[in-house]
């Protein structure tokens, strides 16, 4: 633990131009990265952001080997990305989503385009290099799930943005009726900072249990439901 997990590259090829722009791929033992010219800087800061947290995040699941290669896509222009996010995820596009996982793939709005967005106008590129960690969260917590799991999005999302340690409201208020937490509708309505929210109920259940039963309750929904008041939340 603590060592950081050293990724063996070959080189970056192109792999198709469409309308005049170069599509590129970098490939790694253990991923790649899809991107064109506008994107390329971002190649090197991606590359190190895994380096650095790759061999952390699997531990923390307790991850040996992952099962798939990991596909990492970058998008270089805001309204491609916009277009793409509703396809693939059937619904409307919000100012805030700029990165998103399916499977054993990544997908994430370069840098200098989701800083056009309101909401990321100040980000800097270390908010960039974790919006990389928090969707390979995403891929561990898929990997180590089963058919019998059953998911919440407090320990999903909370998890993500508490590994990939992105800033939160600390001041958001999370003491609600646990039937309204764990009702995916009402929750919506508790707060317009879901993330925040998430990470602030992960932060005080990890003060209080051992890795291992974060991630049982992020499999056992029922667990954490019947445990809430155990762990310090009201009724």
């Amino acid at each position: 633990r603590g060592r950081r997990a050293v990724i063996a590259s070959t080189k970056c090829v192109a792999i198709h131009k469409t309308k005049g722009v170069i599509t590129m791929l970098f490939k790694s033992e253990l991923y790649s990265i899809e991107y064109n010219e506008k994107s390329k800087s971002l190649v090197q800061t991606v590359n190190e952001t895994l380096n650095q947290n790759f061999k952390r995040i699997l531990d923390f699941w307790e991850i040996q080997k992952l099962e798939n290669y990991v596909e990492i896509r970058i998008f270089s222009d805001l309204e491609e990305w916009k277009t793409f996010y509703e396809s693939f995820e059937r619904g409307p596009y919000q100012d805030y989503i700029i990165g998103c996982a399916d499977g054993s793939k990544i997908f994430v709005l370069a840098y200098d385009e989701y800083k056009k967005t309101n909401v990321h106008k100040n980000d800097t590129v270390e908010d960039f290099q974790k919006i990389i960690i928090h969707e390979f969260v995403h891929i561990c917590q898929n990997q180590i799930s089963t058919p019998e799991s059953t998911t919440s999005f407090i320990m999903g999302e909370g998890l993500a943005t508490y590994l990939a340690d992105q800033p939160y409201n600390h001041d958001i208020k999370i003491d609600y009726p646990k039937e309204d937490i764990f009702n995916f509708e009402k929750l919506f309505t508790l707060t317009n900072d879901l993330y925040s929210f998430a990470q602030k109920i992960v932060r005080k259940i990890a003060e209080k249990v051992p890795r291992e039963k974060l991630i049982e309750y992020s499999l056992n929904y029922t667990k954490l439901y019947n445990d809430w008041e155990s762990l310090g939340f009201s009724e």
